[in-house]
């Protein structure tokens, strides 16, 4: 009770709490209870003798005392002044004041809280029993406490000790390993993941290499690999940059049999990377070291003979370059691909495997080829026959092609040079050309690249002609063979349609060039014909239009019996694809005695209220179809009772 009020005088007014730990501040002002400690360790401040007002700050910026330690607030007064509880791990530095007459004195001590991972101990069977290890670097605690599980008793090892050996009485027999991690006396042991536990059988923890199963290069400055570890190892992942680099260690794997990793802010596009795992044995001290694998450097430039690809191929057994996703070649680098279009933009990919079997896929790289001299021509070349003045052009552009524009070709006869007609930006062109219904014009097309070279002239495209004869009710089409179409030509389909362009048949005719049809039967007087040619890939092809018109028919029978038996009592006309009529019939004097306007009204053999007398009548006939089309006919008749 003394000393309390003793140390009331020394500090005014103020509160201090009785010394709770003998860690020392960095002048001696004042004690700490812990230096570390888990979440939720309370610190507990207790100041040496001294004079003056306390202040306390327990989370202290150190690098400008004056200004930025605004955390000091009002003097520290009560025991709960004096005490802090920390909740997120991190290293904190407490800031003590002791505010004099005319003057202040500051000290100041670090403490850390920790969020320490559950210890691991790495276990190897060797011929001097089971070594033990733990890995310094990332272990938190100072003291382990090892229970081997045989009946032996427990024994307390600093880490320090690591590794050391332990020999089983029988080292074939299952056995539950227990180690349980603490501080020492400057930490308060409050850590809830502190106990390491394995059941295992000891002579079974033999020590094995990683093994690296995948490669993936993610982007032009990351990749990531997969892994597979023995659970009881400790591996250093490692990293070289190009063949004559060091390997440098990256992290540390500890107590995990496999995992992915991936490496960041590195340039892909430079350099390649070669990627290890490395543990080392501790029974002879040996490196234990993994398959090596590693990245693809692709480089891709233009040349004038075309695009040429580099790689670093010495690090795998196999490389297979791919284009566009085809695969064009196999082998070693470097390679020149000499099959490019000008201005085509053309992607590049390998795919390489390593000693270990791992495949690795290089980054993609695009090139938009400088070559001058073009090979691929226009293939598929359409014309359609628009009017008889008119043929339109189109054309199929063969895949990757950058054309700066098309040059038309055009020939009037089959024998003759071709003849520069035009230049276009579009795939498609119309030439007015006299008579298309009568003959045949050849086209062709080319393209001039952007590297200024001309494709070659090669595919031949007719327009086509369609003809028509007829030999008594049967009519008969021809046309010439279209070779716009190369080997791909499918076959042709002649087509006919109604007066209103509604289609009535489609007819396929393979890739003859002949047709016939029947059309004595026809219900349409009024047809139109048109042939068209078809590709594999689709591309249409299309002749003039050909009308064709049945003629009216029509005629007047030889004779009638108007005698009221019920059969033949009266004449008429009798036809087909009639829409207006006039018959008119005439006695042997060339009298008018009847006349009708009606294919349904004929005459029925009388005169007014008399029958007409037997004998030859004459008769004439005008008959119009529907498209205002005339026809004439004359002739004779017998009446007869």
């Amino acid at each position: 009770m003394i000393r309390s009020i003793l140390i009331l005088l020394l500090f005014g007014s103020s509160y201090i709490l009785s010394a709770q730990g003998s860690f020392p501040s960095e002048n001696g002002l004042f004690t700490v209870n812990y230096l570390k400690g888990c979440s939720g360790t309370q610190i507990e401040v207790t100041p040496e003798n001294g004079t003056g007002t306390p202040f306390l700050c327990f989370d202290a910026d150190l690098s400008d005392i004056g200004v930025n330690n605004a955390c000091f607030g009002q003097p520290a007064q009560s025991a709960d002044d004096f005490r802090f509880t920390y909740t997120e791990p991190g290293v904190y530095d407490i800031l003590f004041l002791r505010q004099l007459t005319n003057s202040q004195v500051y000290d100041s001590i670090s403490i850390e809280i920790l969020n320490p991972a559950t210890p691991f101990v790495a276990l190897s069977s060797c011929d001097q029993g089971l070594v033990l290890d733990v890995n310094s670097e990332q272990e938190s605690f100072d003291i382990y406490t090892v229970d081997f599980g045989d009946g032996s008793a427990v024994q307390e090892y600093s880490i320090d000790d690591f590794p050391f050996s332990y020999q089983y009485a029988n080292p074939t027999q299952e056995s539950t390993l227990t180690v349980n991690g603490s501080f020492d006396t400057s930490g308060n042991n409050n850590c809830s993941n502190n106990q390491f536990s394995k059941t295992f059988i000891p002579a079974n923890q033999t020590e094995e290499p990683a093994s690296i199963t995948r490669l993936d290069m993610l982007s032009s400055n990351s990749f990531e690999i997969d892994y597979e570890l023995n659970v009881n190892q400790t591996y250093q992942l490692q990293l070289k940059q190009n063949e004559d680099g060091d390997f440098q260690s990256i992290t540390t794997f500890v107590a995990t049999e496999s995992g992915s990793y991936t490496f960041q802010n590195i340039d892909l596009d430079a350099d390649f990377y070669c990627a290890r795992l490395i543990s080392t044995s501790r029974c002879n001290g040996q490196q234990l070291i993994s398959n090596e694998v590693c990245t693809i450097r692709l480089s891709a430039t233009v040349e004038l003979g075309g695009n040429l690809l580099d790689w670093n191929h010495a690090n795998f057994q196999n490389s297979d370059v791919l284009k566009n996703g085809e695969l064009i070649f196999s082998g070693n680098a470097p390679y020149l691909d000499e099959n490019v279009f000008c201005g085509q933009v053309d992607e590049y990919q390998i795919i390489a495997t390593d000693a270990s079997g791992v495949e690795v896929v290089s980054l993609a790289r695009n090139l938009a080829a400088n070559t001058a001299g073009p090979t691929v021509p226009i293939g598929q070349i359409a014309t359609r026959v628009l009017s008889d003045t008119e043929v339109e052009i189109t054309w199929d552009l063969p895949a990757g092609l950058q054309p700066d524009r098309f040059l038309i070709y055009k020939k009037r006869n089959e024998d003759e040079d071709f003849f520069r007609l035009d230049t276009t930006s579009t795939t498609s062109y119309i030439d007015e050309s006299p008579a298309l219904n009568e003959r045949v014009y050849y086209y062709s097309v080319a393209y001039l690249n952007l590297c200024g070279g001309i494709s070659p002239v090669q595919t031949v495209a007719p327009n086509i002609l369609l003809t028509l004869s007829q030999q008594e009710s049967v009519i008969s089409f021809k046309w010439n063979s279209f070779t716009g179409f190369g080997p791909l030509l499918r076959g042709y389909v002649l087509k006919k349609y109604d007066d209103n362009m509604n289609l009535l048949s489609e007819n396929n005719v393979d890739t003859t060039a002949f047709y016939s049809e029947n059309i004595a039967e026809s219900d349409n007087q009024l047809t139109f014909y048109q042939l068209e040619a078809i590709s594999e890939n689709g591309l249409v092809a299309s002749s003039n239009l050909i009308r064709y018109k049945i003629p009216s028919s029509f005629f007047v029978p030889t004779g009638f019996t108007p005698n009221e038996d019920g059969q033949n009592e009266e004449i008429k006309v009798l036809g087909k694809f009639i829409q207006d009529v006039e018959f008119s019939v005439y006695n042997r004097w060339g009298t008018l005695i009847f006349r009708s306007t009606s294919l349904d009204a004929g005459w029925d053999g009388y005169l007014t209220t008399r029958p007409a007398p037997e004998g030859t009548y004459s008769y004439t006939v005008r008959v119009k179809d529907k498209y205002g089309e005339e026809y004439y006919k004359s002739g004779v008749f017998n009446l007869i009772r």
